[in-house]
């Protein structure tokens, strides 16, 4: 299903906030509070602080005149935190940083923005901070590899120079915003949840690494209950300037994904929906833009029907190569229009399931539109030719773009 790409923004979104931002930030001395200067991931990678740099134009503290410096460059004023990480040459790290309080209150996870190389097995990885808690002196810096437990040890970094908060006088719930005849009604907003976990497996701890926010909302359209409509991305922000943007994914009853056993059938149940990361829930009231997707009832200049596509019968580079559109790659579309928007579709493509040790094959389908791209899986085949592939979708007319201004969020933890 083809997603809309242009979003209306109605006209009560219009809000002016005062961004709170840092003029100087430093690294906080190891010798003064007592902190490791070194965290070791679990696969043995050692990761050194270097320090943090705020403007426009970021270089490494100490690698100024890498001659190999991939530097980062951001439009608009932003703070960089520099990693050195030593690792096997033979395997390159992939790790997250985690950004917190002192006390542990928030925390969002923030991935690498760029990276150096230095030498073998020695690269600069510079992380651009969106959020952080600006109105503190010190923040706390953590790390671990991606579906690893967080390392031991963490770098405090201190702030010279704490931002103030702009005022924001936050909506009570359940509050309910329109675009076009579309509506939605946020009922509920809860920080400090933990996230789900799966049946069977370690329950996710209390460190707000571990942590998810709750929401919940209803849809009317043409002023009636509408069940055809989902979330799909959320972006947070606060007074202070912060900004994370989320995926909306559905939360399972009782927090635990209860999988079926081999040959049963599927019986998942449902309560809301969750995202993360979120914010500091005490610091500031939050804004909310959220984006919604239709799933179903498109008229027939949203449908684009397509038969006798032949499935082809590749690997998995194939996939990736087609995942990411790989310049080099030599790709085969079947053009088609959907309510004026020219597509341009791949055939379904065949390949072993990584999930399934290679012993089963799945068939997809891609687009792509000029616009953007956007990847749908049309069916699941094993036959040589997909008789009949549906594309629904509405193009620059049913994408619901959704703005609650300042919104409290309750905790599910007490305030501290």
């Amino acid at each position: 299903m083809l997603s809309s790409l242009k979003a209306k923004i109605p006209s009560w979104c219009g809000v002016s906030i005062v961004m709170a931002g840092m003029t100087s930030i430093a690294a906080e001395k190891p010798g003064d509070s007592g902190q490791q200067e070194v965290i070791q991931l679990s696969d043995g990678t050692k990761l050194t602080f270097l320090g943090v740099t705020h403007g426009r134009h970021h270089t490494a503290p100490h690698y100024e005149n890498l001659q190999s410096g991939n530097w980062i460059y951001t439009p608009g004023d932003a703070t960089v935190a520099w990693i050195e990480a030593e690792h096997d040459p033979k395997q390159w790290p992939s790790y997250e940083l985690l950004v917190s309080d002192k006390e542990n209150t928030g925390c969002v996870p923030t991935e690498k923005r760029s990276s150096s190389h230095v030498k073998d097995g020695v690269d600069i990885q510079g992380f651009v901070l969106n959020a952080f808690p600006r109105w503190d002196k010190k923040m706390i810096l953590r790390a671990r590899l991606y579906h690893e437990p967080i390392a031991p040890g963490q770098f405090v970094v201190s702030n010279a120079e704490p931002g103030l908060l702009a005022s924001w006088t936050p909506e009570s719930l359940p509050a309910t915003k329109s675009d076009g005849d579309f509506q939605v009604t946020l009922s509920n907003l809860m920080a400090g949840v933990p996230i789900p976990y799966r049946r069977g497996t370690q329950p996710p701890g209390k460190d707000a690494a571990n942590q998810c926010v709750r929401i919940a909302f209803g849809f009317q359209q043409n002023g009636q209950t509408a069940t055809n409509w989902n979330p799909k991305l959320v972006k947070t922000s606060d007074a202070a300037g912060n900004v994370v943007r989320s995926v909306i994914s559905d939360y399972p009853e009782g927090g635990v994904y209860d999988y079926p056993r081999r040959g049963q059938t599927p019986d998942f149940h449902w309560d809301g929906h969750f995202y993360r990361p979120g914010l500091w829930p005490d610091a500031s009231p939050w804004k909310l833009l959220m984006e919604f997707t239709r799933t179903s009832g498109f008229n027939d200049d949203e449908t684009l029907t397509l038969t006798n596509l032949p499935v082809r019968v590749g690997t998995q580079k194939i996939v990736d190569e087609e995942w990411t559109m790989e310049p080099s790659a030599n790709f085969n579309f079947t053009l088609g229009k959907v309510n004026g928007v020219q597509l341009k579709v791949l055939a379904p493509l065949q390949f072993p399931d990584r999930l399934q040790n290679g012993k089963k094959s799945s068939a997809s389908s891609s687009s792509l539109i000029p616009i953007r791209p956007c990847r749908e899986c049309a069916s699941r085949s094993s036959t040589r030719q997909m008789t009949r592939a549906k594309l629904s979708g509405a193009p620059f007319r049913r994408h619901g773009r959704i703005i609650f201004l300042s919104i409290c969020p309750t905790s599910e933890t007490p305030k501290r």
